[in-house]
């Protein structure tokens, strides 16, 4: 007789016995990236918070076959990426998983999936071996990239947490399940109450009726991050909210009161629960300029109320994580719960600076950093943009901000961005100076490379961003640089924008043809890439020598002068070709994805009988990689006085 017992699972009893089904209704295993990173983080703050407490993953909806044999209904997704975890944690960082022996998923019909699970677990094969599932290999490296920030200690707390206060609570489903149906109905579930307007209630409730209807008002403009916060409000309010040309900031709820206390759209005789709960009211958009039409952010309105949170006091607060998962508990927190009245005016703040000092994706599809303005006029009042810094800050600024985003596209990390409104905030005037800001995220950039990302002991990021006392090496370890697909995407990042920044600064680099490179730097734009291609393959197609471990190069083919960062679809593409069949294949692109392969595309000769190219570019590129931002201005002193 089955048992249809809800058990509540550690993640080691899960694994140590039963077996469980995947069937043919279920999709593929699907977990991007991002998702996974998520779950890793999410495992890990519990871990190292030394609160003792279990961190509940959710259900494993199954239906039982047999003895201690399970059809997994609703689940796979979190069960699949557990079981890649763990392969990981043994394989990669020689953690005991206290006699779990193997990951007990199997696939109905689809036996790559079944056979890639186990590959990954006994580690037999390589990772780019083509017949495995492709998105389980980019999870394991993508738990791989995620657990090398962490230093030996951690990790093994963060095994024995996963293993015994992670916790999943397996529910069977009757015998007369319609198995289909259920999946289904699972899949198809409407959406639920965002946190961010649950919160908006909790703060509302503690503020005097007069003040709810404006507050509501502000959240409402601030919810909105598809356009300038100022176009959110009501026409006939922004003049007296923000001034003449709309860039002043509000001085407190008092204030906003009284400017929208006429307003039809926020009466005065609305009850709380009726502001709660009616829908946001957007003014019309017929009377802005065409570029403020949906505008691209880089985060949620979650994601920010934490960035708020976390810097609008004397200085910013540590314990404030950037996982909108946990909003609610957060802003709930007796240490942490804001002033309304005060919050939500510094949230107003924050929103005009991160509108008018943080890059956006334009209309066009570039990345940029524009101030709203609005003049008055005799016969037509004119709304548009000018750049917020002049035409050579602002260049650089935007390729350092844009090269933050694309190093930390998943919103737990993006602590660069709390270290940027930081700045802003505490700047306390309406017009930045953009040497200034520049300067301090050039800083922030030599912190995460010297005391993040290259050194054994990784420094936590709030003391990165927020303590200047805090010392990181002088030097890199440059082991982190000969990983292959394991090295950190923002170190190449980091030297992408470096190599752009000397190129436009008229830097010669010898050995190299300029012309080539000038023609990949004008195509050059950071976007989105993940996949660490090795330039000669791990695997060349045809007959071609593979480049082995040697006395010179004895990382072989996963030495860094040997590796890029591209687009996963373009890896997938050109994965087993050598660099002259690549080179033809990008010659012909309009965009250029890597600055540094650019570089390598100048040697006319690359691989196992020309390991001198390979050195040459890889010492050439470690020493603009480990350039501290005081070098490169010094640099750019002599190279204008030689000018």
């Amino acid at each position: 007789m089955p048992n249809y017992d809800i058990r509540n699972l550690s993640v080691h009893e899960l694994f140590e016995s039963g077996c469980y089904i995947i069937p043919n209704y279920q999709r593929n295993y699907a977990w991007t990236p991002a998702e996974v990173q998520q779950l890793i983080v999410d495992i890990r703050d519990c871990a190292l918070s030394n609160d003792g407490r279990d961190y509940y993953l959710g259900s494993l909806v199954v239906f039982q076959r047999g003895p201690n044999v399970f059809e997994t209904v609703d689940g796979q997704q979190r069960h699949t990426t557990l079981g890649i975890l763990l392969a990981a944690l043994k394989n990669e960082f020689g953690q005991s998983l206290q006699g779990i022996a193997g990951i007990n998923l199997e696939f109905d019909s689809r036996e790559v999936s079944s056979m890639t699970l186990s590959r990954l677990f006994n580690k037999r094969r390589s990772l780019a071996d083509d017949s495995d599932e492709h998105t389980m290999l980019v999870a394991y490296r993508e738990c791989t990239r995620v657990l090398r920030e962490h230093n030996a200690k951690d990790i093994r707390k963060i095994t024995t947490y996963l293993l015994n206060q992670v916790k999943i609570i397996r529910t069977p489903v009757p015998n007369e399940t319609d198995l289909n149906h259920y999946f289904e109905v699972m899949n198809n579930r409407g959406e639920q109450l965002a946190k961010h307007e649950i919160l908006k209630a909790r703060l509302m409730k503690q503020l005097p009726e007069e003040q709810q209807s404006a507050f509501a008002a502000i959240w409402d403009a601030c919810a909105d991050m598809g356009r300038y916060v100022q176009l959110s409000f009501p026409k006939e309010s922004r003049t007296k909210l923000f001034g003449k040309d709309w860039n002043s900031f509000p001085n407190n709820l008092a204030h906003v009161v009284a400017t929208l206390k006429s307003s039809t759209r926020h009466d005065q005789s609305k009850s709380l629960n009726e502001i709660i709960n009616q829908p946001p009211s957007k003014p019309p958009r017929d009377d802005e300029p065409d570029e403020a039409d949906d505008i691209g952010g880089i985060v949620t309105f979650d994601n920010f109320l934490l960035h708020v949170l976390r810097i609008c006091s004397e200085r910013p607060k540590r314990d404030v994580p950037l996982d909108d998962k946990r909003l609610l508990a957060t802003f709930g927190r007796e240490d942490l719960s804001p002033n309304p009245s005060i919050f939500i005016i510094n949230l107003l703040r924050c929103r005009m600076l991160f509108d008018r000092y943080v890059i956006k994706r334009q209309i066009n599809g570039e990345w940029g950093i524009k101030t709203l303005k609005y003049k008055q006029g005799t016969n037509k009042d004119s709304i548009y943009y000018i750049e917020s810094f002049d035409e050579g800050e602002s260049q650089k600024i935007v390729m350092l901000l844009a090269m933050f985003h694309v190093s930390f596209p998943t919103q737990i990390y993006k602590h660069w961005l709390s270290a940027a409104l930081w700045f802003l905030y505490k700047q306390n005037t309406e017009q930045i100076d953009g040497q200034a800001y520049l300067k301090r995220m050039e800083f922030i950039n030599d912190r995460f490379l010297f005391g993040r990302f290259c050194d054994n002991e990784p420094i936590d990021y709030y003391e990165l961003c927020f303590e200047n006392g805090t010392k990181t090496p002088s030097e890199i370890n440059e082991t982190h640089l000969h990983r292959g697909t394991d090295v950190q995407n923002f170190i190449f990042n980091r030297l992408d924008y470096l190599l752009w920044c000397q190129l436009r600064d008229g830097f010669v680099f010898d050995g190299i043809d300029m012309d080539a490179v000038m023609i990949g730097y004008k195509k050059f734009a950071f976007t989105l890439r993940t996949s660490v291609e090795h330039h000669y393959p791990q695997n060349p197609a045809g007959q071609h020598m593979r480049l082995s471990e040697s006395k010179k190069m004895p990382h072989g083919c996963d030495t860094f002068g040997n590796l890029c960062l591209i687009s996963r679809s373009n890896n997938s593409k050109l994965n087993n070709l050598i660099p002259d069949a690549k080179k033809g294949h990008f010659s012909e692109s309009s965009a250029v994805e890597s600055l540094k392969q650019v570089f390598m595309f100048t040697y006319k000769n690359w691989g196992p009988k020309n390991e001198t190219a390979i050195l040459h570019h890889e010492e050439m590129m470690i020493k603009v990689l480990c350039t501290r931002a005081k070098q490169r201005l010094l640099s750019q002193t002599v190279a204008s006085h030689k000018n």
